[in-house]
């Protein structure tokens, strides 16, 4: 098994694109109501993977731009979002985004920030960030049912 976090998914893109959970779109209704997200905002999602989490925001009308270090996962996303003129896709790491300074509002990651160097990404995203910017980090939880996941638990 390979744990390098920018190769770990490679020849596992078929099974993460088919279950891997989408975000529930609860967390529009959080950003726009709490931190101000509107059409017009700018998003940086790091780790972007097969664009899971950027799909909530393409659909809200967002430019995305997203970071993905990974050819595999890069290139599904790239083809899921084949027509999409909001989503841009940068073959970089949350380290150094290649994003221009001050230019993004929101630095979303989905499942993916325990992977990033934490002290060279917090001065990316700090570059990156606008003034008034926020970075949020996503995560799903598992639902717990006794039986089977006990063991799953138990394996894990």
């Amino acid at each position: 098994m390979n744990f390098d976090p920018k190769k770990r998914f490679s020849g596992r893109v078929k099974n993460y694109v088919k279950y891997r959970p989408n975000y529930p779109k609860e967390i529009l209704t959080f950003l726009i109501k709490e931190c101000g997200l509107t059409e017009s905002s700018v998003i940086a999602d790091i780790g972007s993977g097969t664009g899971i989490s950027s799909e909530l925001f393409i659909e809200n009308g967002n430019k995305v731009f997203a970071v993905e270090p990974n050819r595999e996962m890069r290139k599904a996303a790239e083809n899921f979002f084949s027509k999409e003129k909001n989503f841009i896709s940068l073959n970089t790491s949350a380290e150094s985004t290649g994003l221009s300074e001050n230019s993004i509002d929101f630095v979303i990651a989905g499942q993916a920030f325990h992977w990033f160097d934490a002290e060279l990404c917090n001065k990316e995203f700090i570059r990156i960030l606008k003034k008034e910017g926020y970075v949020v980090l996503i995560w799903n939880s598992r639902v717990y049912k006794e039986g089977f996941m006990d063991d799953y638990e138990d394996l894990l």
